[in-house]
């Protein structure tokens, strides 16, 4: 199984299953999370969207290089674009989300975080975008959504990096909304989470409304696939391909 949903309190939880390689995002994972929201998004019970994933270790370490390492031309990019639009359906769900963050979030896994309406992290967690570092851009419109949520400046200086950085530090620019201690990790962000189930679905879709109306724009979902674009254009580049060949040796 590489991912799951249940649902306790108004609250769906999908969770990533694949600890053994970091919670990476592989086709199997994607099409589960289609799936997911399609049924979170339909089921009046369900008040919030919360991603997590499996184990302690990490949240998501981004795409699977196993599987999407070796694409390249118009597969790479049928890739990057279908993860696109589960990122920005995700985006502009009509219901609050949240990113339980309880591990490393790296590349993919900070843009599918991004794409939440929270991301609560857990004490020692570390988060990175670190695309810079492998020859590509963010590749499912994550710069995009960056740019939207936090200071011009702060987005720059975190895709410029290309590093790993601490929660804390993640707090301070604006990224984490609250970062939580690990031993009462799952008792703080269930308390986080009941403060909105505890509202009635008619607000939370009513507020969710008036908040998506910035990324629902033309211009703005046009910038968002013009980043994958841009993404896909340098996927297979002679930079990236070195980038990759330290994992493929171990493989």
């Amino acid at each position: 199984m590489e991912a799951m949903m249940e649902q306790r309190d108004g609250v769906a939880l999908f969770t990533i299953c694949r600890p053994e390689k970091r919670n990476a995002v592989n086709f199997a994972v994607m099409e589960a999370l289609e799936g997911a929201l399609s049924e979170a998004e339909a089921d009046e019970r369900v008040k919030i969207f919360a991603i997590t994933g499996a184990g302690d270790e990490a949240f998501c370490s981004g795409g699977d290089l196993h599987e999407f390492g070796p694409l390249r031309g118009a597969e790479a990019k049928q890739m990057l674009t279908r993860m696109g639009e589960v990122l920005y359906r995700l985006l502009t769900f009509p219901k609050p989300t949240a990113a339980l963050v309880n591990g490393a979030a790296m590349g993919g896994g900070c843009e599918l975080a991004t794409a939440c309406d929270f991301r609560f992290v857990k004490e020692g967690s570390r988060i990175g975008f670190i695309q810079g570092r492998l020859g590509i851009t963010t590749g499912w419109g994550g710069a995009s959504m960056l740019f939207g949520k936090l200071p011009y400046a702060r987005a720059l200086d975190l895709l410029l990096r290309a590093e790993p950085m601490t929660a804390e530090d993640m707090e301070a620019c604006g990224w984490a909304d609250a970062v939580l201690a690990a031993d009462h990790w799952r008792e703080q962000w269930q308390a986080r989470l009941a403060l909105y189930a505890a509202r009635s679905l008619a607000v939370l879709e009513a507020y969710k409304a008036a908040a998506g109306e910035k990324w629902r724009t033309a211009w703005f979902r046009e910038q968002f696939f013009a980043e994958i674009d841009r993404c896909a254009a340098l996927w297979g580049s002679v930079e990236h391909e070195q980038a990759l060949r330290p994992f493929f040796r171990k493989q």
